[in-house]
């Protein structure tokens, strides 16, 4: 079925008269057909009508007239050139707010296309908003939500509806510090605003050194060293079970052997300084005990006996502590040599993740560059291939034109005809359309179509050789419904008999009116000529796996259909 015509809007709005309005649709007639009853409806319009449903269509209008057995039907349609004459010759004004056009309603059709007064969608589908077609390009270049802007923070080109969208996730978009109130500054370089090692932020809350090996306290920044001295033997023991797998994986079995001996001394040192603090504080009691006891002998009788004998026990308990002091000091030291081997571990594995973190952001850029070239590849891809399309369309379109005659005569060479013939036995290829022909350069377009295994009441035993009006650039200028004569004929390359038939088309008949769509069905021959005369030893209806069949229009009044040869 024909699709429906572009309508404008301002075709509703004009001042016309209810005669020039269809029926169904209530607007400007558009190709107007006139029914048996009288109504006129537009094509489109009649054509959906018809369409709806496989049952009668009545006709509404009359239904309302009380009119009920009104049937609407295609042969009893015909073009209204009369109202088409009367609509082009009305004198008319557009419509449209502004403009002054006036004159005859078949000048308006072109203007109507070209007013710049008329209300037209936004040419960007998202979009959605009527314009004048005056004001397309202003509104194209400042007022359309889906144009396109460049962010002023990042640069990038953004549909101004998606600003608001685009800022929360803005690299460069200007945001505040939490910690010590620093403003405008680019989301991308927060990080390294707040950076431990380099960053310029002054009140900023920190993670502690030791956070990737397991602690999770937040220190300000000027606090750092406070808390390593606090928790330094916390610190070493998480640093240790972290570096043992880490070392065994990039240094040996070795290296890990180390890092245990390291841990278990570490661990008795530990052990010894809360043994040592214990036994301190024991001695602490023991000579405040002792004092008590001095106090109370120092006013006996004996008390000069016993204070000696205090005395001696208070140095051998100086000594002890003096001992347990040079002891508490030696392990100090060994403590703070432990610490700088820990610093220096630390110091390495810092290094060693600030690498990763390279390699990690050099594959991320890797990977977004390749992202983008297959991009621009596929691209280019789907740029060819359109190409491709194009090249073969017009490849077609000449090759159609190069064989195209337009004397009404067609003669078509079937050439690889065993080939052809075996594939429409086997149901491969039912039928053959050959090239187009025209009655004359600006006349009807046509082609033949040949069933070499048979069609309908010839099918497998008869060739069926029919003949296809078809859609044409120039149908518009020509009368309708197709009136020549036409004569089918499979030549005889020997020139003795040629088979050949004629008929005369049938004017009530919708394969002989303008077509709709590419081609009307086919009307022809189905019993042209029996399948057995194929392989004739007097004729050569088939010579070196070449056939020609010829077909020929002429303009006739007078027509008797005949049949030669095999007929």
């Amino acid at each position: 079925m024909q699709a429906s015509p572009k309508r404008s809007v301002s075709w509703k709005r004009l001042p016309i008269g209810d005669k020039f309005l269809c029926a169904h649709c209530h607007r400007v007639l558009v190709e107007p057909l006139q029914t048996y009853c009288g109504h006129r409806f537009c094509k489109a319009c009649f054509d959906s009508i018809l369409s709806i449903s496989e049952g009668d269509q009545k006709c509404k209008p009359c239904i309302e007239e009380g009119v009920l057995d009104s049937i609407l039907s295609a042969s009893e349609a015909h073009p209204d050139r009369a109202i088409s004459r009367e609509l082009n010759e009305l004198h008319v004004r557009c419509p449209n707010d502004g403009c002054q056009w006036q004159g005859f309603f078949k000048g308006y059709q072109e203007h109507e296309t070209s007013c710049q007064y008329e209300e037209i969608l936004c040419i960007r589908r998202a979009c959605g908003r009527r314009i004048m077609r005056k004001h397309l390009t202003e509104h194209l270049e400042k007022e359309c939500i889906v144009r396109e802007v460049s962010c002023q923070h990042c640069k990038s080109e953004i549909p101004v509806k998606d600003l608001e969208v685009h800022y929360p996730d803005c690299s460069r978009y200007p945001v505040s510090c939490k910690y010590c109130g620093k403003e405008n500054i680019p989301r991308d370089e927060l990080e390294a605003h707040l950076y431990v090692n380099n960053g310029d932020c002054e009140a900023k809350v920190v993670r502690c050194k030791f956070s990737d090996v397991g602690c999770r306290e937040m220190i300000k920044e000027g606090n750092m060293q406070e808390h390593g001295k606090r928790f330094i033997g916390e610190h070493l023991l998480m640093l240790l079970h972290t570096l043992i797998p880490f070392l065994s994986m990039m240094q040996g079995t070795d290296r890990v052997n180390d890092i245990d001996d390291i841990k278990m001394n570490v661990q008795r040192q530990d052990h010894n300084v809360k043994e040592l603090k214990s036994k301190t504080r024991c001695l602490e009691d023991q000579i405040s005990e002792l004092k008590q006891e001095f106090r109370s002998t120092t006013n006996t009788p004996n008390g000069y006996t016993s204070f000696k004998g205090l005395q001696a026990i208070l140095e051998k308990l100086g000594k002890a502590v003096q001992g347990l002091t040079n002891k508490s000091e030696s392990m100090k030291t060994q403590l703070s040599t432990y610490e700088g081997v820990v610093a220096v571990l630390s110091s390495q594995l810092e290094h060693v993740q600030d690498k990763m973190k390279e390699l990690e952001r050099s594959h991320i850029r890797d990977r977004e560059q390749i992202k983008s070239l297959e991009q621009k590849i596929k691209a280019q891809d789907r740029i060819i291939a359109l190409k491709d399309v194009a090249l073969a369309e017009q490849d077609l379109r000449i090759q159609s034109l190069e064989m195209a005659s337009y004397d009404g005569v067609l003669l078509w060479k079937i050439t690889d005809f065993s080939r052809k013939f075996a594939e429409a036995q086997s149901g491969k290829t039912l039928s053959i359309y050959s090239p187009c022909f025209y009655t004359s350069r600006h006349g009807y377009k046509m082609c033949a179509r040949i069933y070499l295994n048979g069609d309908g009441m010839g099918k497998g035993n008869h060739v069926s050789l029919f003949f296809v009006v078809m859609k044409g650039h120039n149908d518009a200028l020509l009368r309708w419904p197709f009136r020549q004569k036409v004569t089918l004929m499979w030549l005889d390359q020997n020139n003795r008999e040629h088979v050949i038939d004629a008929f005369r088309p049938d004017p009530t008949s919708s394969f002989f009116r303008r077509p709709t769509q590419d081609i009307n069905i086919a009307s022809g021959c189905p019993l042209f000529m029996p399948l057995s005369q194929l392989d004739s030893q007097r004729h050569a209806y088939v010579k070196d796996d070449v056939a020609f069949v010829k077909s020929v229009l002429l303009p006739t009044r007078m027509f008797e259909s005949k049949c030669y040869g095999l007929y």
